[in-house]
């Protein structure tokens, strides 16, 4: 039997049957949805859904990188800030914003640094990046330091 036809039927199916038979999918005899059909649509509903929590925030990473990034924050100024800019750099990256970028350096952890001036050499590198305020005096002083890592990049960034 052909597509246009219909079970059991020997005429050709209208526009509007067609129509009907594409809005249902098509599908013949209800089959259900192969092994690979079903993981094709369980990875476009994740993607939808990223796509929709990033809809909803302004911070990198959707949702969970918008309560990552309030860890940091309400980490601040404790023992603790070191630990939750790992966790932010292991889930999300670096942060993109002036304002995380200024409190990581904060945090006096080398990788954490490394990976938010490398972040910020980036957005200069694309003309995104103005350095002023408290993260510029930042980089100064990292400029300044006896690690050549830190230093070298720093100086990078105040060219």
């Amino acid at each position: 039997m052909g597509v246009d036809k219909m079970a059991g039927d020997d005429r050709k199916l209208t526009y509007s049957e067609r129509d009907r038979l594409r809005r249902e999918g098509g599908r013949s005899g209800g089959r259900p949805p192969s092994r690979w059909e079903q993981e094709k649509e369980e990875k476009r509903s994740r993607e939808a859904l990223q796509v929709a929590n990033a809809l909803f925030t302004d911070e990198k990473g959707g949702q969970e990188g918008k309560a990552l990034a309030d860890a940091v924050r309400a980490a601040h100024g404790t023992s603790d800030l070191a630990a939750a800019c790992r966790a932010y750099l292991e889930k999300v990256g670096p942060p993109s914003s002036i304002e995380l970028a200024s409190i990581f350096l904060d945090a006096g952890d080398k990788e954490a640094s490394i990976a938010v001036l490398d972040e910020l050499l980036r957005q200069k590198a694309g003309g995104d990046l103005e350095l002023a305020g408290g993260l510029l005096r930042q980089i100064r002083i990292l400029s300044e330091d006896f690690d050549d890592e830190l230093a070298s990049r720093a100086e990078e960034l105040l060219e």
